[in-house]
């Protein structure tokens, strides 16, 4: 028995009066936190990111910043309360005729203690029929995941019994690794999340050498582990990995259901579409029969002006979080647009959103558009093109092959984004005149035109005063505004068809190509920032700027 050996977070228990007959007089039921009602639970998932209409003023760095915390924005809808109710009525389900320290649990560590002497795990010849299992199923990018542990961050990671002297884990969240899992994986996985959560009681180390005694018996001690701490739910997260796995897969998936009717620890399976050739049809009569049923979760559809839906909440919700400097109205044209290019799927809607915001940032647009948002599709997204078609067009046997392909987190896709703009784009760039980086990127800039750092003052202070909208439209400015009035003459030619009296500067006759008082020679209506542009000596403005 583990004593003192706590994770972090753990809390002594306190018992809530239980109203149900069945969950009377239990103290691992009363010591769960209540669900709570409806209102409740959407309140636990809301996530709203912190937002003013100021913050649009920021620096460009401080919105992009801003604009990251759409990775955790979630709009609770039914499915996350039907969720929420399922998950806590298999709690307290399993823990029906778990008492500690009566008969019953003692007999069934006793009978555990026995099948490990005989190096025999769960029976597991017949059909089995999930009792007390369930599973939620869904494409990716639904937040299934991610409800999931908001749903258990309301609830102790353990609770400490007194006077049972027992640690409670309500919740055992593990994932299937990649490539597929063996008895062995999955036991090891159970151990290493329990070390997490006992750091000195190394259960890992402890069954490592035990791991050639077999499986079965690897297995035996991790149901032991499960009833020593009272676990409440067993989470099996990405299970469609074992479509992976060189082994028997249904095999495994026998014995976890097997394990979990015997043990009386509900398992919750999640995973991808693929997963649901892997839960048997039994599933879905258990689910029905326990009152804890859990629909598949879909993308989201859309309502109509008159009836909207679940879509058009998100969607609405969603985009008035804008930290453009020049903020669009939430129209349904846009809505329409984000909907094409998302087909429902939310963490997709979300990743468009944010990121079309930071290139509208970065190349100094300032304002989220519909073209804009299919431009990002197309590109930083363009990986779940497939994914999309096959959805817009409703072909489920092509969705069941691009069921594991899922979007990159938001903070990568955003360094991606600003990577395209890395060399061509800098704060500096769009420094407007009340900006303190907005005189020195001018002077700089004129400086490294040629401008003597007097004139290139006198020319910064001008566009200023004019009101021009940033930096680089001031440089152009500038000029235009130094060569204004300089007309062309008919006065001595000199080299290269350029007159001594429209550049009065000009000493040299022979003026090699490169000089920038080639220029002033230019076709009539032509300006000379044009001309230097045609001439090919006009430098990149976006690498000038980043200097």
């Amino acid at each position: 028995m583990v004593t003192n050996t706590l994770a972090p977070h753990y809390a002594t228990a306190t018992y809530t009066e239980q109203r149900l007959p069945q969950y009377q007089g239990n103290p691992l039921i009363a010591a769960i936190p209540p669900c709570g009602t409806e209102e409740e639970v959407m309140k636990k998932l809301l996530s709203l990111p912190h937002f003013a209409p100021e913050q649009r003023e920021w620096s460009d760095a401080e919105r992009i910043q801003m604009i990251v915390q759409l990775a955790s924005f979630m709009v609770p809808m039914s499915r996350h309360v039907q969720l929420a109710y399922a998950v806590d009525a298999m709690m307290r389900h399993g823990y029906v005729g778990r008492i500690p320290h009566t008969v019953t649990s003692t007999a069934l560590f006793r009978k555990l203690h026995e099948q490990q002497a005989q190096g025999k795990t769960f029976p597991t010849n017949g059909a089995i029929t999930a009792q007390i299992s369930s599973a939620l199923i869904g494409m990716s990018g639904t937040g299934k995941t991610t409800t999931i542990k908001r749903l258990f961050s309301h609830i102790p990671e353990v609770i400490h019994h007194p006077d049972y002297g027992i640690y409670q884990v309500p919740y055992l969240h593990i994932e299937m690794p990649y490539d597929g899992a063996s008895v062995t994986g999955l036991a090891f996985s159970i151990f290493r999340k329990l070390d997490l959560l006992f750091p000195e009681a190394n259960y890992s180390e402890q069954f490592a050498k035990g791991s050639r005694l077999g499986a079965e018996t690897l297995m035996n001690h991790a149901a032991r582990l499960l009833l020593m701490h009272s676990v409440g739910i067993l989470v099996v997260d990405e299970v469609q990995n074992l479509e992976n796995s060189p082994s028997n897969r249904k095999g495994l998936m026998t014995l976890l259901v097997s394990a979990s009717n015997e043990l009386g620890v509900p398992i919750l399976f999640v995973g991808t579409s693929k997963a649901r050739n892997l839960l048997s049809m039994s599933f879905r009569q258990a689910r029905r029969s326990c009152g804890y049923g859990i629909p598949v979760w879909e993308n989201l559809t859309k309502g109509t002006p008159q009836a909207p839906g679940d879509w058009e909440m998100f969607a609405q919700a969603l985009l008035t979080f804008q930290w453009v400097r020049n903020p669009v109205p939430v129209t349904p044209y846009l809505m329409d647009q984000l909907y094409f290019h998302s087909q429902g799927i939310m963490d997709v809607a979300i990743q468009l959103v944010a990121t079309a915001q930071v290139r509208a940032i970065m190349d100094g647009s300032e304002t989220l558009t519909a073209e804009l948002i299919e431009s990002v599709a197309k590109t930083e997204l363009s990986m779940l093109a497939p994914m999309i078609e096959a959805l817009r067009k409703g072909e489920p046997e092509a969705l069941l092959q691009l069921g594991d392909i899922e979007p990159l987190s938001l903070a990568e896709t955003i360094r991606m984004t600003q990577l395209q703009y890395e060399g061509r784009k800098v704060d500096g760039i769009n420094a407007r005149p009340g900006d303190a980086s907005f005189k020195n990127m001018m002077s700089n800039a004129l400086e490294a035109l040629g401008f003597s750092p007097a004139k290139a003052e006198q020319l910064t202070q001008s566009v200023a005063d004019a009101g021009v909208p940033n930096a680089l439209e001031g440089v152009k400015e500038a000029i235009v505004t130094a060569t204004k009035g300089k007309k062309r003459s008919k006065g001595k030619k000199v080299a290269n068809n350029v007159s001594a009296n429209e550049n009065p500067d000009a000493e040299a006759v022979n003026l090699r190509p490169g000089d920038y008082r080639n220029a002033f020679h230019r076709p009539e209506g032509v300006s000379i920032f044009e001309q230097l542009g045609n001439l090919g000596m006009l430098p990149d403005m976006d690498v000038l700027f980043s200097v």
